[in-house]
């Protein structure tokens, strides 16, 4: 990205393209993203800046935000476009890179550590964590600004099993699991790849557990290099599925009562709403495994500021809105707290149904560079060892 902007830059000396801005730490600066400012202050700044906020985001709840923010904030617009994230980062490199400042705040997933290395790292994307709301957030988490957790865990038919009924990764290899189990298409999101790769990064865990399985330790195949690729190679010639959304996963797995068959389905945790929203018969319980692998990552629901966004008041405002304000329990960020989901804010409320305690679930280690750097070479070889 470096190399990408001053070869542009070059470009436009020659040319005398002036309009063009380029990254930097200044502007954030000058810009008070460094500042816990008050919502008066922030508002009667946003009214001032012409009261308007230009929203790229992920999910139909940020236009509930965004109804919700303007009803708060009188004089206020905020422009919502709903985009994919792939298409909003593509949308808003492509119109950084001609110097076209459209968008004010972006509400993606940082999955794979992309947006960190690619976007915030490179300042294109800035951070914005006033201590009155970010001051008891977990600091492991602020190289992105979070809003919400959200996990990948197993999800299981609760007519036909009274419980999860694997205990462990190696019993999707086993031939009684053949064709029965549902993973996400890496070729659109990032969720499977990130798996593989924290089951990589813990082979000597998974060989560990291979061997409480199937009594007898780990014999690799040439084209495994340890006990973590053993696995992908394996599931893959398993008769996995692969399903296009996380909303086709639970429909198969728990979409309608009745079902005389059903698999299992890896797929995000927010989707666990569609039990209370749709009535799905949806389980799960991502403690179950017997060994001392994880069974889920962290991923964030995040919003981020804009370099050299035309209406930085508004968008700080609205930063805070999402995230609930001070207190946490501000109306902006009640769309997202749904089964599966977990504010990173300790004072913020959790949903009042029935899902597992986001302290007693094994997770990953959060390592956002170590997915970056790796999730290509594990993409590939996903890729060449399908049957």
């Amino acid at each position: 990205m470096k190399k990408l902007l001053s070869l542009l830059l070059a470009f436009c000396l020659i040319l005398g393209c002036s309009a063009v801005v380029f990254a930097d730490d200044q502007w954030a600066e000058e810009n008070g993203l460094n500042k816990t400012e008050s919502v008066e202050e922030l508002y009667a700044a946003a009214l001032a800046e012409g009261g308007v906020v230009n929203l790229y985001g992920c999910t139909g709840r940020d236009e509930t935000v965004a109804k919700s923010f303007e009803a708060a904030y009188p004089g206020m617009t905020v422009n919502f476009y709903d985009l994919g994230i792939n298409e909003m980062l593509e949308k808003f490199s492509r119109e950084y890179e001609a110097g076209i400042h459209t968008a004010d705040v972006l509400q993606p997933k940082e999955q794979s550590g992309s947006i960190f290395m690619d976007y915030i790292e490179e300042g294109l994307l800035h951070n914005y964590h006033p201590e009155d709301i970010f001051g008891e957030v977990d600091p492991a988490y602020l190289t992105v600004t979070p809003f919400v957790i959200e996990l990948d865990w197993w999800n299981y038919n609760t007519e036909l099993y009274s419980e999860m009924p694997i205990t462990s990764w190696w019993d999707l290899t086993k031939p009684e699991w053949n064709g029965k189990f549902v993973f996400l298409d890496p070729n659109g999101e990032p969720d499977l790849i990130v798996l593989f790769e924290n089951l990589i990064k813990y082979s000597d865990l998974m060989a560990a557990d291979y061997e409480r399985v199937f009594g007898e330790p780990i014999v690799l195949a040439d084209n495994e290099p340890d006990a973590g690729h053993a696995w992908i190679n394996r599931v893959a010639k398993n008769g996995v599925i692969i399903e296009t959304s996380n909303t086709n996963i639970v429909k198969a797995v728990g979409g309608a009562k009745g079902m005389t068959d059903a698999p299992l389905g890896y797929g995000v945790s927010s989707k666990l709403r569609e039990r209370d929203q749709q009535g799905f018969v949806l389980g799960v319980d991502p403690a179950h495994f017997e060994d001392e692998t994880p069974t889920t990552a962290v991923s964030f629901m995040i919003i981020q500021i804009a370099d050299h966004c035309e209406h930085p008041n508004g968008a700080k405002l609205f930063v805070r809105w999402i995230c609930g304000e001070a207190d946490g329990q501000g109306e902006g960020l009640a769309p997202f707290i749904t089964a599966g989901s977990y504010p990173v804010f300790p004072k913020a409320p959790l949903a009042d149904v029935e899902q597992p305690d986001f302290d007693s679930i094994p997770k990953f280690d959060l390592d956002l560079e170590y997915y970056y750097e790796n999730y290509y070479d594990v993409y590939d070889y996903w890729v060449s060892v399908q049957p």
